[in-house]
Formats: C-alpha cells, sequence, structure tokens
C-alpha cells in the first residue's frame, strides 16, 4: 500500500490489532492480575503449566515418546516441583526433532515459521502460531501502559526489518514509524532527525545501541529533535547502564525496558534499575543454578501451541536480587578476541571510556585472523589523526602484544543482519 494511503487507513488497520480477541482477553487478564494476591496468581500458572502439558502429551510425538520415556504423567501434574523429572530442551535438540516438534492438531489462526538471529550460534528455525502475536502485544502493551502509552501513540522505533533499500517504513498496525539502524551514520542523520520530526512520535522504541548512536550522532552536530518525548521503550540487546544514562540524559525522559526472546518462551518486565520480574502470565521460568554461580534461565511457553517449547534452555543467565533478577543475554557472553596463540581477550580487558578515546563515537572491533584484528572507529570533528596512534598504544598496552590491531576511520560499523550493534565480529 503507498505511504500516503497507509496514513489515512491506519485507524481501520490499526483495529485489526487492539480489537482482536486473542489481545483483548490477555490484556484485560493483566488488567484483572492486579486485583489477585500471589497465591492465586500462581495458581493459574500451575493450571496454565498442567494445560500446555496435557496439550503437548496428547499433539506432539516429541513429547509423548519422552513423557512415556521418563514415565512422566501430565494428568496428574500437581506441583512446580515435578517439571525437574523433564529433561531439557536445547537449540540441537530442536534442530533435530524438528518434525516431531509440531503439533498434529491444527491451531486456529495458522502458524508461521520464526528464527532466531543466530547471536549464540547459527540461527534457530520453528513455528509459532499466529495468534501468539496479539498474544505477545497484549503483554507489552500492558507493560508501557505504566509509562504513559495508550493505543493512540505514535512510535519511532530503531529496529532493522527489510525496507527494499528504504531508511524507513510505516507501519500502521502498530502506528509507528520503523527506522533502519543499518542506514543510519553521520551523512544521513538529518534526513533520519527530518522523518523523526515529521512525524510526531510520543516514544522511542527499539535496539538500545540504536537509539545510543542517534542520540550520540545529535550530541555531535548539535542537533536534537523537536517533537517532545514521553519515555523511551528498549528491546532485544542486554542493557549498557552507561548507554542507557546517556540516552535518557539526552532526550529527558525514562526509558523502560524488558527481556524475551523469539522462541516466545519467557518475558520478564524491567521494574527498578536493571532489575527484571519474570512474568507467571506468559510462561513458566526457572532458574537453574550454574557450576560458576550463576543461574541459567529455562523457560516453558503458554502462547505457543504449534510448536511447544518445554524446560527450554535459552543460554541467558540470571543472578536473584530480592525478589527480582539481574539478565545477562547470550549477546555477551564468551565474546572477545584471539591472540596468535589462542589466547582468548575477553571483552572486558578494552576500556574505551578513558580519555583518550573521548572523540570517538562509537566503534567496533573485527578479527579475520588469529593474532591480528581491526578496531573500527567513528569519530567527532574533533578528532586528529595523530590519535591513532596513541589509541594502538593503549590497547597494545591492555593485551600485552597478542594481537596486531590496525586501527580504520569508517562511516558506519557492521550491524547484525537484524540491525543490532555487535562489538565484536569475528570471521575466524
Amino acid at each position: 500500500m503507498p505511504e500516503s494511503l497507509k496514513y489515512i487507513a491506519s485507524p481501520f488497520i490499526r483495529n485489526t490489532l487492539i480489537r482482536n480477541n486473542d489481545f483483548l482477553y490477555y490484556y484485560n487478564l493483566l488488567e484483572k492480575r492486579e486485583l489477585l494476591n500471589e497465591d492465586q496468581i500462581k495458581d493459574y500458572q500451575l493450571n496454565q503449566l498442567k494445560k500446555i502439558l496435557i496439550y503437548s502429551d496428547q499433539n506432539v510425538p516429541y513429547y509423548h515418546e519422552l513423557f512415556k520415556r521418563i514415565d512422566f504423567n501430565p494428568l496428574k501434574f500437581s506441583d512446580f516441583g515435578q517439571m525437574e523429572k523433564i529433561p531439557f530442551l536445547t537449540r540441537e535438540l530442536v534442530t533435530n526433532n524438528y518434525e516431531k516438534l509440531i503439533s498434529r492438531k491444527k491451531v486456529n489462526g495458522g502458524y508461521y515459521i520464526g528464527a532466531t538471529g543466530g547471536s549464540s550460534g547459527l540461527p534457530l528455525k520453528f513455528l509459532l502460531d499466529f495468534n501468539s502475536i496479539y498474544k505477545e502485544n497484549a503483554f507489552l502493551y500492558y507493560y508501557r501502559k505504566k509509562a504513559g502509552y495508550t493505543f493512540n501513540n505514535k512510535l519511532a522505533t530503531f529496529r532493522a526489518v527489510s525496507f527494499g533499500g528504504k531508511s524507513w517504513r510505516y507501519d500502521a498496525m502498530y502506528n509507528e514509524l520503523k527506522l533502519c539502524p543499518l542506514r543510519l551514520s553521520t551523512l544521513t542523520l538529518s534526513n533520519f532527525t527530518k522523518k523523526i520530526n515529521e512525524f510526531e512520535p510520543e516514544y522511542l522504541n527499539g535496539y538500545l545501541s540504536a537509539i545510543w548512536y542517534f542520540a550520540r550522532l545529535l550530541e555531535e552536530s548539535q542537533m536534537n529533535i523537536t517533537t517532545k518525548l514521553k519515555g523511551i521503550f528498549l528491546m532485544s540487546e542486554n542493557i549498557d547502564e552507561k548507554q542507557r544514562a546517556f540516552v535518557e540524559q539526552f532526550f529527558k525522559v525514562k526509558s523502560f525496558v524488558h527481556y524475551g526472546h523469539s522462541e516466545r518462551c519467557v518475558l520478564a518486565e524491567g521494574v527498578i534499575e536493571n532489575l527484571y520480574r519474570f512474568d507467571p502470565y506468559y510462561g513458566f521460568t526457572e532458574q537453574i543454578l550454574m557450576e560458576n554461580g550463576s543461574y541459567n534461565i529455562v523457560g516453558t511457553g503458554f502462547l505457543n501451541c504449534t510448536m511447544p517449547f518445554i524446560r527450554y534452555k535459552t543460554d541467558d543467565m540470571c543472578s536473584p536480587v530480592n525478589k527480582f533478577y539481574t539478565i545477562v543475554g547470550k549477546r555477551s557472553s564468551t565474546i572477545g578476541l584471539f591472540g596468535l596463540n589462542n589466547e582468548f581477550i575477553p571483552s572486558t580487558v578494552f576500556d574505551l571510556d578513558k580519555v583518550i578515546f573521548k572523540n570517538i563515537l562509537n566503534y567496533q572491533f573485527v578479527q579475520r585472523e588469529k593474532g591480528k584484528a581491526e578496531l573500527l572507529i567513528i569519530v567527532n570533528k574533533q578528532f586528529q589523526f595523530t590519535e591513532i596512534e596513541a589509541i594502538k598504544h593503549d590497547i597494545h598496552k591492555d593485551t600485552k602484544g597478542i594481537i596486531d590491531f590496525d586501527v580504520k576511520i569508517v562511516d558506519h560499523l557492521i550491524l547484525s543482519p537484524r540491525g543490532k550493534s555487535q562489538m565484536y565480529i569475528s570471521y575466524l
């Protein structure tokens, strides 16, 4: 549909989401939850868990065979602790048992193919109920309501989707202007800013790394958006608290965050600072203690019946803090570079907050062979070429000379296919 017609038809298109029966059911369910006590909420979660276990046993070959083998009877399920009898589901098991994990019972509304971005290895393919889109949006909209968000508000979203070579696209369903981080640079900044100002969003939304970089570019160019924001919603990336603080200070609004993943097993709402609360209506989330003292996040989702995931190991980690959790996603695990003799240099070695890096707007490490790497940098107008040698010297000192760096000034960094910032890219 032409862009001009999308704006005209927007209210009608949007009604297909906010008046959808599944969306309204879950949104109202979450509002009613505010009146329930902790025991009542746990009872609901236990019933939903039992329901998906029974469904999977009766309709999904993989689980029917598994439950029979381990002598697990979902009809007798009555306590969360009984879940420990079921083996974990891993990415490898999903890939190797793909056909067996598909339900033999057709789901109303059909299904579609989902996939992970491959941040922890090869992308994973799976099937999702089409109606789970509406159900998940009910949770996200419920969270956003606490930030003053209403169904009529506009979003400017920094998140990569296919734009057919364009830098943005209007999505009438979500009343948002989708902006492609892959095309954001010093050369395109003024066009991005003009488009956002014309759209007049009340909220920014998307990857923190992209919104942070947009803010850095605006600051460097002494520009800003003219629309008055009410908040910023962050998603799909680990939260760097320094980046988050800068974004909030620059745009003079609070940011709100949630944790989730494409497999739709776990959803958590950011409550205070970097602490999260797992949502008991979205699924059953377990925290499995690891040898290093951290906890692996394991989820059983309630929203998807076409290919249910039961006790799925996400590979993301969390740590309990009172009644809440800190969460570290897989995107920050085992990230680093390799020296000539296979020495591993973790990301924590590099501190680019030092004074000598003050004129760098953004950066990225790229490695194609052991013992060598490139540091790609985007610089401001005050940057002097003599600073490159100082940067090389500092990094050489931090890495004890086991890796040779070439520093290059670039206009833009290499982003993932989904437009996420990647501090480290390895072709090894």
